[in-house]
């Protein structure tokens, strides 16, 4: 399996150099090794088999990585939890992957008392601190599974707004990662600061560099002085992070007195790069850009732009390409027949290879909505143009992306509308300086808008929804415009 055999060649090859670094502790990779070993047989010793569902609920940690790989080792799949979900989003999850546990921080599984599930332990506990450390060395642990062997369940939404498992195997990180590594030519000594959470797609990006014995940097949640301090306190090489982050840096008062020398690339995705952001930052770090373009049912980054390809500093890009996709994954695009498009014609961005999705978990009816012919549809319109590379003119749909996350208004809008003082809603994108855009809520109150209130809804919400998927404000309005077939005209409120 992928997952065992990267800890067990960085053992042999690199066993002093630092694997994981957090704000706790660091671990080595023959610590790394050692201790997942142990929690493995730990966790068999709890009752945790081949197959099994373990939900993990943390903020980045050493001890979140260490449940993976340990898991892996398992042929166990780790489900990881966004933090800033609500008890009911949670309990979904939890409930729709039949996880036999849930592993989180004592702070975050407070929050979560009744999940359904017949384990909870502590990562930053003395339950979990114990694990391994007296378990039978004859506990089955089972390091030569295949690698179609499914690794993890990591959620996404769909276009409902509810979200969806997507079903990853070992061979999935194994092609994105070499696939990646062939065209990002990885050098002894890297250091990659990770800003991005480890509950999605985006966790990709640190296997893949731990593939090639770098030492990942993680961090609890994205403070930009954090970001940083890390920099310089360990001589980060690499930062993974998305644009709104960058743009926060550069703002934060100690960025100028910060030594960020040993910068060799930012990698950035998940949002667009604006053109004066990136003709800033490229100035002021003086370091390469990566861009990385992914998406979790694909297996997460397969298409990159380096810093050859990138506008030299001083100069304002009219526009960034998202690259090339990687050796062993293929990207094409299709027009509305499913035929392939010429070069610089815009369509549908669909991708096939070893790295993509087994599918969605227990959903044959999404998984076969996303696919065609073998092709995951991303739902990104775009084109190639004759060099391969691939050019992004739009987001799929109303899909809102603030600060890297993606935003569903479908999910908004149903739970608006289940309020009993609205009788309609619509919600749409709009540009924040900040986060890059940011949900406006439309709504149709059923009585007089003075009788049920801005505040009203925004309490609603807040009971209901993540902090990054709330509307900001919500502006009441006499109709929702839609079509004859009842779909909401969505361009008339963005006008």
């Amino acid at each position: 399996m992928w997952l065992t055999q990267l800890a067990d060649r960085n053992r042999q090859c690199f066993p002093g150099r630092t694997a994981l670094v957090d704000e706790h502790r660091s671990v080595t990779w023959a610590e790394f090794h050692r201790r997942t070993v142990a929690l493995a047989r730990g966790l068999a010793g709890l009752g945790i088999r081949r197959g099994d569902r373990v939900a993990v609920l943390s903020l980045d940690r050493v001890e979140v990585m260490e449940t993976y790989f340990a898991l892996a080792r398992l042929g166990a799949l780790f489900v990881p939890l966004n933090h800033s979900l609500t008890p009911a989003e949670v309990t979904g999850i939890v409930s729709r992957t039949g996880a036999a546990a849930v592993l989180g921080e004592t702070a975050l599984l407070a929050r979560h008392p009744d999940l359904p599930v017949r384990l909870q332990v502590a990562l930053d506990g003395p339950e979990f601190a114990a694990l391994g450390e007296n378990a039978a060395e004859d506990l089955p642990v089972l390091p030569d599974l295949p690698d179609d062997t499914p690794a993890a369940i990591l959620h996404t939404s769909a276009t409902t707004g509810r979200a969806k498992g997507v079903t990853v195997d070992h061979a999935s990180f194994r092609a994105i990662a070499l696939g990646w590594l062939a065209v990002a030519r990885p050098a002894d000594g890297m250091v990659l600061v990770n800003c991005c959470p480890l509950y999605h797609g985006s966790m990709v990006v640190s296997l893949t560099y731990m593939a090639a014995g770098a030492t990942v940097v993680l961090m609890p949640g994205f403070k930009p002085q954090t970001a940083l301090s890390a920099i310089e306190t360990h001589r980060a090489t690499h930062i993974w992070l998305v644009p709104q982050m960058l743009r926060f840096m550069l703002q934060a008062k100690s960025a100028a007195s910060t030594d960020l020398s040993s910068l060799r690339e930012v990698l950035y995705g998940a949002a667009p790069m604006p053109a004066a952001l990136y003709t800033e930052a490229a100035q002021r770090l003086g370091c390469g850009f990566r861009q990385v373009y992914g998406m979790t049912e694909v297996g997460g980054p397969f298409v990159t732009l380096g810093p050859e390809e990138h506008p030299a500093p001083g100069e304002v890009p009219e526009v960034i390409p998202s690259g090339r996709v990687i050796p062993g994954m293929s990207v094409r695009v299709l027009d509305a027949r499913n035929q392939e498009a010429e070069p610089g014609a815009v369509g549908e961005v669909c991708v096939r290879g070893p790295g993509v999705m087994r599918g969605y978990w227990n959903d044959e009816r999404a998984t076969a909505e996303i696919t065609v012919d073998g092709w995951i549809r991303t739902g990104d319109l775009g084109f190639l143009d004759h060099e391969g590379r691939i050019h992004l003119v739009d987001r799929s749909k109303d899909l809102i992306i603030r600060a890297g996350q993606n935003v569903y208004p479908s999910e908004i809008e149903r739970v608006l509308c289940a309020h009993p003082g609205v009788s309609d809603a619509a919600v749409i994108g709009v540009p924040d300086a900040d986060y890059g855009e940011v949900p406006l809520a439309y709504v149709v109150a059923a009585g007089e808008p003075q009788e049920l209130g801005q505040a009203e809804l925004l309490r609603h919400l807040a009971e209901h929804l993540a902090p990054y998927k709330r509307p900001r404000r919500v502006e009441f309005i006499d109709r929702v415009p839609r079509n004859p077939a009842g779909k909401i005209v969505k361009k008339l409120l963005r006008a």
